[in-house]
């Protein structure tokens, strides 16, 4: 999930002529990119990177989880690599045209996919959640984080894992979220060449516990050029913990890189492992 802001692979790549000429038409959208299928049909390009994917293959393998719940699982890329490797999963994400490409992704394969939220799982059946891809800063506020987190402790058995990555607000992102920053020009799925960058436009809230509004660029074959805001949550280490111990869950292990590496001040993820008490 998310418009492509991948912060494992921030690229500058050129691009001939003005990016704004070889648009015919600019489009700000009134929606949410995740429902629009000419945004999610370039989304597995944009989101190449297997940094995180890799890591929570191998944490699933690691806990010897049988059954994993993919929150927030988007176009069934991860959830179609748990199954293969012989992991009862489960899929569910708010956006049609998302799971319409995992669906047809997942041909042949046992998944069982939920078009809704966490609130449509049945109780005690996983053994490891995940919520991959920065999903947990799509919470905005406290209460709708506070009910994701109360959701999944009823959907895991006793002693199951959380697992998922936050940014650390600590680092300027919106000097990273930049168009010369992020701009990349890259092959359509459909033939052709499609440009998309992302930039800042708001942000509010105290240092350490703030939203940001951006705006993800993205310049089609044929010129069009959609516009879609989407807003994030970025928590502290401290808020992560505290939500947390309040859900019922006992915080295993923190990591600031898919290495494995310390969580520290200056480290862009806080990779986090939660037991379910």
């Amino acid at each position: 999930m998310g418009h492509a802001v991948r912060d494992d692979a921030l690229r500058v790549r050129s691009v001939s002529g003005c990016r704004l000429a070889v648009a015919a038409t600019v489009a700000l959208m009134s929606g949410l990119w995740t429902e629009d299928p000419r945004l999610v049909a370039v989304y597995d390009t944009e989101c190449a990177g297997r940094d995180d994917h890799d890591f929570y293959l191998a944490l699933a393998d690691e806990l010897g989880a049988e059954v994993v719940i993919d929150v927030g699982c988007g176009t069934g890329v991860f959830a179609v690599d748990l199954a293969r490797r012989g992991h009862a999963v489960i899929g569910l994400d708010p956006a049609g045209p998302m799971l319409d490409i995992a669906r047809e992704r997942s041909a042949g394969l046992d998944i069982e996919w939920i078009h809704g939220p966490a609130d449509d799982v049945a109780t005690g059946v996983a053994d490891l959640v995940v919520m991959m891809g920065h999903v947990a800063q799509y919470f905005l506020d406290d209460a709708a984080w506070s009910n994701v987190l109360g959701q999944v402790h009823r959907i895991l058995r006793p002693g199951g894992r959380l697992a998922f990555q936050t940014r650390n607000p600590a680092i300027p992102w919106e000097e990273q979220w930049s168009e010369s920053r992020t701009a990349a020009t890259m092959p359509h799925p459909d033939g052709g060449e499609f440009t998309s960058w992302v930039e800042v436009v708001e942000k509010s809230g105290p240092v350490d516990s703030y939203t940001l509004t951006h705006h993800g660029h993205t310049i089609l074959p044929g010129g069009l050029h959609l516009i879609a805001a989407e807003s994030l949550r970025f928590r502290s280490a401290a808020e992560i913990v505290g939500s947390l111990e309040t859900a019922g869950f006992s915080l295993e292990q923190t990591w600031g890189g898919w290495d494995r590496s310390p969580f520290t001040s200056r480290t862009s993820e806080m990779i986090v492992i939660a037991r379910r008490d």
